[in-house]
């Protein structure tokens, strides 16, 4: 037996079959935070911890486990530094999905076969480097090999999206890449929220003094982001909440809130439910895919938030009372008010897979025949494991629809991402061949293969009808 040899992964015979019928799908990658510039510009990569360690908190959080210096994460140390201290940390990461990605991506983008060691570090990073040369590796490379051939990227909602734009006009690119409409500064919780609404107002030409010109005004966006090609919106909540408020209540929250008055718990949930709704009938109008993230308690490290900013490897798993009922009631209303659209929701607290994966179910219903228009998106985050893929599909499996599944996604800043789909691909086809090898489904490799084949591309091509 040979680690990360063909057989990765492929735990029973079934595996290798139903693996054999979507190794070679392409990637259909509809959320990520990869730099839309950054495609167009194509810059080719010149050294690989800017391609490999650059931006990437997941990498910093287990070097900080491990006892680097900051400054050989984010610091000033040289590049060699750094994949040094890489080097000595993903070798020791036993268990940890790092150590099998890192290890995927050095095989099947470099061909590289060695175990990344301290002991072989500097000869990898000389001989990585002289790849990246040798072979002009470049995003739009990366791209095109992992034969990708959508991604959704994240963008600020006041985005003049100019760089989407050049893309789209771009020819030379078959991939296409669509701006996803994130709008997290409109909720009056977030540290931007007054700056945001000055902006916007001078974005869309309107004076933002109450409630419905708020919405409005983002109702204006929205448009503008449709029609650049958008097909997707995000949001990240701490909890799921449902409140209801009046119309007066909201004008007096808006006011208050830009006169920099205090915010209560309560000011924060209604807040959060109206624009929610109002968005989300947007989004319906406009047939956007809604994502919701939920969960993520962030930034707790205060010394290293305030010094290297969001996104660095300091957030955490959260918790919330009485999430079905408000999920529920939350659901419900969008119903009532002809306001759902199709939705997919990733929960960061695997502690709640039943309990969401149960509560989409209520809501399947549709006279348009939409397969699963709630999804139950894949492992966010800190289930983005193989434990946490086989728990999230668990979850689907039993109560609702895994054939409907759109399947993974990078929620990535590197452009190396793309094996996490290869990883995907291997897990899933060893779940559904562990049905197969204990005889809870028939073998039927044309059938199953085809609900593998869905899971891995055609489900999520479907789903976001692009």
């Amino acid at each position: 037996m040979t680690f990360n040899d063909d057989s990765f992964m492929l735990k029973n015979q079934p595996a290798h079959r139903l693996y054999a019928q979507i190794r070679d799908l392409p990637i259909y990658d509809f959320h990520c935070h990869l730099d839309p510039k950054e495609i167009y510009e194509d810059q080719i990569y010149d050294n690989i911890v800017d391609l490999w360690l650059g931006g990437d908190h997941y990498k910093w959080r287990l070097m900080r486990a491990n006892g680097i210096p900051e400054n050989e994460i984010t610091g000033t140390a040289s590049n060699l530094t750094k994949f040094k201290a890489w080097a000595k940390t993903v070798s020791r990461a036993y268990g940890n999905p790092l150590y099998h990605w890192s290890h995927l991506e050095l095989r099947q983008v470099f061909g590289v076969s060695e175990h990344l060691t301290e002991e072989n570090a500097e000869a990898l990073y000389d001989r990585l480097n002289a790849y990246l040369q040798e072979k002009q590796i470049s995003p739009r490379k990366l791209i095109q090999a992992a034969k990708v051939t959508f991604i959704g990227t994240t963008d600020h909602p006041l985005d003049d999206l100019e760089w989407h734009q050049r893309l789209a006009a771009d020819e030379t690119l078959e991939t296409v890449v669509a701006p996803t409409f994130r709008p997290d500064e409109a909720f009056i919780e977030h540290r931007n929220f007054r700056d945001f609404i000055r902006r916007l107002e001078v974005k869309t030409n309107r004076t933002i003094a109450r409630f419905d010109s708020l919405v409005a005004a983002l109702g204006d966006r929205v448009a503008y982001f449709a029609q650049a090609g958008c097909v997707a919106s995000d949001i990240s909540f701490t909890e799921i909440c449902f409140e209801r408020a009046s119309k007066g209540e909201l004008d007096d929250l808006l006011q208050a809130t830009l006169a920099g008055q205090t915010t209560s718990a309560s000011d924060i949930r209604k807040w959060q439910t109206a624009v929610f709704v109002a968005l989300c009938r947007l989004y319906k109008q406009h047939g956007f895919v809604t994502q919701v993230h939920f969960g993520a308690l962030r930034n707790n490290h205060t010394d290293l938030f305030n010094r290297l900013g969001a996104d660095v490897g300091v957030d955490s798993i959260g918790d919330q009372m009485n999430l079905p009922h408000h999920l529920n009631q939350l659901l419900d209303y969008l119903v009532q008010t002809d306001s759902l659209p199709k939705m997919i929701w990733y929960n960061l607290n695997p502690i709640y897979n039943i309990v969401l994966a149960n509560t989409l179910a209520n809501f399947q219903a549709n006279e348009k025949g939409l397969r699963s228009q709630l999804q139950f998106g894949a492992g966010w985050w800190f289930n983005d494991t193989k434990l946490g893929m086989i728990d999230q599909m668990n979850a689907y499996a039993e109560q609702g629809m895994l054939a409907n599944f759109v399947g993974m996604l990078t929620d990535s800043r590197s452009f190396l991402s793309y094996q996490r789909h290869d990883y995907f691909r291997r897990i899933l086809a060893s779940y559904v061949g562990q049905w197969i090898a204990d005889e809870e489904v028939p073998e039927d490799y044309q059938a199953l293969g085809k609900v593998v084949e869905g899971i891995s591309y055609h489900n999520a091509q479907q789903f976001f009808e692009k």
